[in-house]
């Protein structure tokens, strides 16, 4: 204990004596250390976490393949929806499941205390919180019990969080009655803290049962139909269970429950042909690992954040291998002490021990400042996370794993730079350390820093090229066309049907919003969608099509939605040919549809179809009779990345479940000004429904567009601190170099040497290092490259643009880092340098 205490003041000692060396250091370690904290939180949060429930490597995700026929819901995956009456037989008849459980999110308007809000919920099996092992705060969760009836069970539990934040944690809300899409609902309890439901991202705030789903989405029900695929289902093991055998085990059962369902299918016309009614027997159930729970958000973030992880790693390598010049430097400054302490008796393994110990303490002050670094760059983040893309419940505060993980990284980082140097140092020759400016003879070690500076030169030009192809793909992302005008559009969501308003007392309040929005000052019009644009959602539909004749096995999907008369001109598409809708195309008129452009091509291809007809279903009894109206052209519609569907539109007041819809105001003036006049309009007319999503559609875009923005500016950032550190480490090396050389740089110059010959054999050395480096981190980068090809956009993974502008960069820097060290061998005096030894 006594000679650690030692080597710790001593190493105090030493870096106080360094002030320049220890700043320099210490920042160095920080920014590498902050960025990966920061990057790794998100990861553990959504990637690596698992759920805070018990034993969670016993839970599995089920999954089904092979045909399906009926309406599907899906949030990630179709083939991890189920519905209620298979997840009902899969409960109570399999024998590999302690448990089995089901959930579906849902959007819900609470009414209380004189206001309602909009919050998220999720419908849930009774027996949710039992099969999880959740416990409640407060009150009671669910049981079997309240699993019963279509709308038997009344009841809810809350989030911890949602009765914090909403009810200030009192415990006085237990038996009271929230209105909850216009049904009271009791609560009859809070789930325990930190239990934030089974999907990574996504954090309800109320707790259903199944059975209320009725009452919670009164425009669709879905419970009793064996063909309206929506809900998720999540399995617990049995004790000693694998998933293996209990796959095996479970599809018998699974086949059987397929076989008689097919009956009714084939009675709704669902499943007619042989070929359609093997391939759905043919389906197959898989169980995927849950203890992370549903992978929704994981599937989306997974890809980016490795990528970035990746990134930081690299830098934080840079920094150690820039530490690690450094202390080979000071290594070679203090050959003279270390030689003294090695004839005074000291052992290598002393030595050894010391230095790493100065290294250590460099890295744990690093590592402090790191987390500071660390908390306020994942704060910053978390802070810019558009609320809708599915990451909520995100915590910015750093955690035992998190600190674990800062606290192994840095302890590493000190051993990985401080070790080499070490050992280097401790290899002192007594006799050349006791000549005058021995310490300045040291080849070998010259050639370690080179080589050292080759390898951070490398990993430079993998960051700048990595940072420049997300550029170009970012430039390309906000270049793309979108098919419509998105400035000076404004746009706020209301979902009437979840009070409790009918499909048409909805389109009565939507037709009366829009005509009293169109006569407000500042407007030029205004328009309405069932499904929002830009915001990653769609809706699919099988149609048939007039005169067209379906192929075996063909695809006739289409995507479809629902919108008011003025849409189309009100987000700047195109009207090809025909009409947009008018005012008169409601419920009791003949139906009509509009078409784009990719539906006019494939299904009637030359052919004129205005007039002709289409209509939602694909069997042989479907027989189209929705008149097309018009052809608009080709939209983007869930963000800048999609490449475009075949679409059919249908005017909002001929949907029959129509419930919520997206209205877009195109102003004259600023739009965000318009946002508190429409609140106002909007309250007015309707007090009772909270309005959501108001924001410019520009804003809409631009938070489609958030992680290939968060990206770009990682690498960007990751990449000029890289070039940054390399230029450190390269001005080093190319200054101690010049001081090695002085001797011979002084004999050059008086045998007649010019000052540019001088400075070429200076700056060669510099470029040799640099060349080399660059050739190894653009092959490296090539294959890197082809890894990432689907998080870019437009942009070919070897672009050679990106590559030239990265290395001409990198060129720069090296130029600008060894001018310094240049100029101070231009100004060798040769008389000075004859002396020098």
């Amino acid at each position: 204990m006594n000679t650690l205490l030692q080597d710790l003041r001593y190493g105090l000692r030493m870096l106080a004596k360094s002030p320049g060396f220890a700043a320099i250091a210490i920042l160095t370690l920080a920014l590498g250390i902050g960025a990966n904290t920061a990057i790794f939180s998100l990861t553990d949060q959504l990637l690596l976490r698992q759920l805070p429930v018990e034993h969670p490597e016993q839970l599995v995700v089920l999954r089904s393949t092979g045909a399906r026929s009926g309406r599907v819901w899906s949030d990630y995956d179709s083939n991890a929806s189920f519905s209620y009456p298979m997840y009902k037989d899969l409960r109570d008849r399999n024998q590999v499941f302690s448990g089995v459980l089901t959930c579906f999110p849902v959007d819900v308007n609470v009414s209380g205390h004189g206001r309602t809000e909009r919050a998220g919920g999720e419908l849930v099996s009774g027996n949710f919180f039992v099969v999880l092992g959740v416990r409640a705060a407060v009150g009671r969760v669910f049981s079997p019990a309240d699993e019963t009836a279509p709308g038997a069970n009344p009841v809810a539990v809350l989030s911890y969080g949602y009765w914090s934040q909403h009810f200030g944690g009192d415990p006085s809300i237990l038996s009271q009655a929230l209105d909850v899409n216009g049904t009271p609902l009791t609560v009859v309890g809070v789930a325990q803290a930190g239990f934030t439901g089974v999907q990574a991202g996504s954090a309800p705030d109320v707790y259903i049962p199944i059975t209320m789903k009725a009452q919670m989405t009164p425009n669709w029900n879905g419970l009793d139909s064996a063909s309206d695929y929506f809900l998720a289902i999540i399995g617990r093991l049995k004790p000693r269970m694998t998933p293996a055998r209990a796959q095996a085990g479970l599809q018998p059962l699974y086949h059987a429950l397929l076989a008689s369902e097919l009956p009714l299918m084939t009675a709704k016309k669902m499943m007619t042909s042989p070929e359609a009614q093997q391939r759905f027997l043919g389906g197959k159930i898989e169980l995927t690992p849950g203890a992370r729970g549903r992978p929704v958000m994981q599937q989306d973030a997974k890809a980016p954040l490795v990528f970035l992880m990746a990134m930081v790693g690299l830098v934080l390598l840079i920094a150690c291998a820039n530490l690690a010049c450094l202390l080979l430097a000071r290594g070679e400054a203090r050959q003279r002490e270390i030689a003294v302490r090695l004839a005074l008796g000291a052992s290598r393994v002393r030595l050894v021990r010391q230095f790493l110990t100065e290294s250590l303490l460099v890295a744990i002050a690093g590592g402090a400042a790191g987390l500071i670094i660390g908390r306020w760059t994942l704060g910053a983040l978390i802070a810019r996370i558009p609320p809708d893309i599915g990451a909520s419940g995100l915590a910015a505060r750093l955690d035992l794993r998190v600190l674990g993980f800062a606290a192994a990284t840095t302890i590493l980082s000190g051993v990985f730079f401080g070790l080499l140097p070490a050992l280097r140092a401790s290899r002192t020759d007594l006799q050349s350390a006791f000549k005058e400016q021995g310490a300045s003879v040291s080849s070998s070690s010259v050639q370690l820093r080179k080589s050292l500076i080759v390898v951070q030169v490398a990993m430079t030009a993998m960051l700048l090229i990595a940072s420049g192809l997300f550029g170009e793909s970012l430039v390309h992302l906000e270049r793309a066309s979108l098919g419509m005008r998105i400035g000076h559009i404004v746009q706020f969501s209301l979902s009437p049907g979840l009070s409790r308003y009918s499909p048409a007392q909805t389109v009565a309040l939507f037709n009366h919003l829009r005509e009293d929005i169109a006569a407000l000052p500042g407007v030029a019009s205004v328009g309405a969608a069932e499904i929002p644009l830009l915001a990653d959602s769609n809706a699919t539909d099988t149609m048939s099509f007039e005169g067209y004749t379906r192929g075996k096995n063909e695809n006739t999907n289409a995507w479809v939605n629902y919108v008011s008369p003025h849409f189309f001109s009100t987000m700047g598409i195109p009207l090809i040919q025909g009409r947009e809708f008018r005012e008169g195309d409601i419920a009791s008129s003949p139906k009509v549809a509009i078409i784009n452009e990719k539906v006019a091509g494939k299904f009637f291809a030359g052919r004129n179809p205005i007039g002709l007809h289409v209509t939602i279903g694909g069997g042989p009894d479907s027989h189209p009779n929705i008149e097309i109206v018009g052809v608009v052209a080709n939209a983007k519609h869930t963000d800048a990345r999609d490449p475009g569907h075949p679409f059919v539109y249908f005017p909002y007041a001929q949907d029959t479940t129509m419930g919520e819809a997206t209205f877009y105001v195109r102003t004259a003036a600023s739009p965000l000004a318009m946002a508190g006049t429409l609140r106002k309009e909007v309250a007015r007319d309707a007090p009772d429904l909270p309005v959501y999503d108001v924001r410019t559609l520009t804003e809409q875009l631009n938070a489609s567009m958030f992680s290939d923005r968060l990206v770009t500016f990682f690498t960007l950032s990751l990449g000029l601190l890289a070039a940054l550190l390399a230029a450190v480490g390269l001005y080093g090396v190319m200054a101690y170099v010049v001081a090695r050389r002085t001797r011979e740089i002084g004999i050059r110059m008086a045998l007649g040497a010019m000052p540019g010959n001088v400075a070429r054999l200076i700056l060669w050395q510099a470029a040799q290092l640099v060349i080399i480096g660059l050739i190894i981190g653009m092959i490296a980068a090539i294959a890197a490259a082809r890894l990432i090809r689907s998080l870019l956009y437009g942009v070919k993974a070897a672009d050679p643009v990106v590559f030239v502008l990265s290395a001409l960069l990198l060129i720069v820097v090296a130029l600008v880092a060894c001018y310094i060290p240049a100029r101070r061998a231009l100004r060798v005096d040769p008389t000075v340098a004859l002396r020098h030894e």
